[in-house]
């Protein structure tokens, strides 16, 4: 079991976050940019996993033009047109921005489908990350959004995987593929009842394979919401954990469901990732990737809440609630000392509501995040899911008075805290665990 925090363009640091490895999106930086940056020379990641991120061919390039033209850079997506970076012809930032103008013009909004092209592309992702000496290789794939088709798409690429390394010579690596599936596919079904599923896991199970990393799409979620409040959607990805690692005893690795990772880890997920910036927290493809700035938030587990700080910490510490609220890291106790104190966030300057003042507030949810991971893998399988069950249940009872308490006039989101406990519940009922 094990918490790996998903890296963005900026590779963290180990003094301040002592996480056991780091998972490297595709859309990070671009190929010849991380090529040159030599990920396996950072101590952060010591330990790493790459996330070739096909599911994201469907992007928008008139929203997020910036990914578009990073992940055009890697040569599974197919692009044809790009300029490849010469460095002795031309600046980083100027082969951006020529690719920049023109990605909206390339990009094909679609992964390749033709079987000789998906061959070629495979045998280009393993090699890369060979190359980068990942602890696992993860298998391209494209996006599931239509739960009635019968798989054969993605199943290409698996098949296209599992063909190129019984060919390699010393191949001894991990092989993981990518289970990418939008949130439309489990939200009208009940898990139980739910063929797509089925049809997912026993597929996907047939072939040759050490373990699966699952994402989820979160499409029918909100701009504004973090986390996804779905309990059906969530049961069925829960579903999804238990067919993968118990049934068919693969390893199983979950990404982009925030702190949920953590109930997929109880039920038998061996690894779950996260990051706090919501390109790193939450997979939405009509999310603005990387657009605009961000405001820090308090995430508190005991609530399982990203706590509003422009007045709703502080409107909760008034009403008496902040033993109900407060998580204590490194990053998180000077708030906490200042609240006790009868002081406002705004007078703590690291945890000042302002536009991209969010150092703190990133570090402490990933510090909350090691923290429960920590916690979580000390205890027995039956331990595990009583531990989670009562966690949902306080975090449900105090999302609920935090609720009350804030009025109409609150900002902080607390749906997803239900949905949270409702999925487990139907998850522990259906299994009769």
């Amino acid at each position: 079991m094990s918490f790996y925090i998903n890296v963005g363009y900026k590779f963290p640091s180990t003094s301040s976050i002592p996480s056991e490895g780091g998972l490297i999106l595709c859309s990070a930086m671009p190929l010849h940019q991380l090529v040159r940056r030599r990920p396996q020379k950072n101590k952060f990641l010591s330990k790493r996993v790459f996330d070739p991120q096909l599911y994201l061919a469907g992007l928008d390039p008139a929203q997020s033009p910036k990914h578009c033209t990073t992940l055009s850079s890697y040569p599974w997506f197919g692009v044809k047109g790009l300029k490849t970076f010469d460095s002795s012809e031309q600046t980083q930032a100027s082969w951006r921005k020529e690719s920049n103008s023109n990605i909206q013009q390339i990009w094909p909004r679609n992964p390749p489908s033709d079987p000789n092209v998906i061959s070629k592309a495979v045998k280009e992702c393993i090699d890369f990350q060979i190359k980068l000496g990942c602890e696992c290789v993860i298998i391209p794939s494209p996006l599931t959004s239509d739960p009635v088709a019968n798989y054969g798409n993605e199943l290409i690429w698996i098949d296209a995987a599992t063909d190129y390394v019984a060919e390699l010579r010393d191949f001894h690596t991990p092989l993981f593929a990518t289970v990418a599936i939008a949130d439309i596919c489990g939200r009208y079904t009940n898990p139980l009842q739910n063929s797509f599923l089925d049809l997912v896991s026993d597929a996907v199970s047939a072939r040759k394979l050490d373990g699966v990393y699952i994402v989820l799409e979160q499409g029918s979620e909100s701009l504004e919401t973090r986390h996804c409040s779905n309990s059906r959607v969530l049961a069925s990805v829960l579903r999804l954990v238990h067919l993968f690692s118990i049934n068919a005893g693969l390893r199983v690795i979950v990404n982009f469901m925030g702190m949920f990772g953590l109930v997929c880890e109880s039920v038998g997920a061996s690894m779950w990732a996260d990051g706090w910036y919501k390109s790193l927290h939450r997979l939405r493809l009509a999310d603005k990737l990387a657009g605009g700035r961000s405001y820090p938030s308090y995430w508190s587990f005991p609530t399982s809440l990203d706590i509003h700080l422009e007045n709703d910490f502080d409107n909760l510490v008034s009403a008496g609630l902040l033993p109900s609220i407060q998580d204590i890291t490194s990053a998180s106790e000077g708030l906490i000392r200042a609240a006790a104190a009868g002081r406002s966030a705004n007078s703590v300057p690291a945890w000042n509501y302002r536009q991209s003042n969010i150092t703190s507030a990133s570090e402490h949810y990933l510090l909350s995040c090691i923290a429960a991971e920590t916690t979580l893998s000390k205890l027995s399988e039956k331990e595990r899911l009583d531990f989670t069950e009562e966690w949902l249940r306080v975090a449900e009872n105090k999302a609920l008075l935090i609720e009350r308490t804030l009025g109409s006039s609150g900002k902080t989101n607390t749906r997803h805290v239900t949905a949270w406990r409702e999925a487990f519940r139907l998850f522990r009922q259906d299994h009769n665990v």
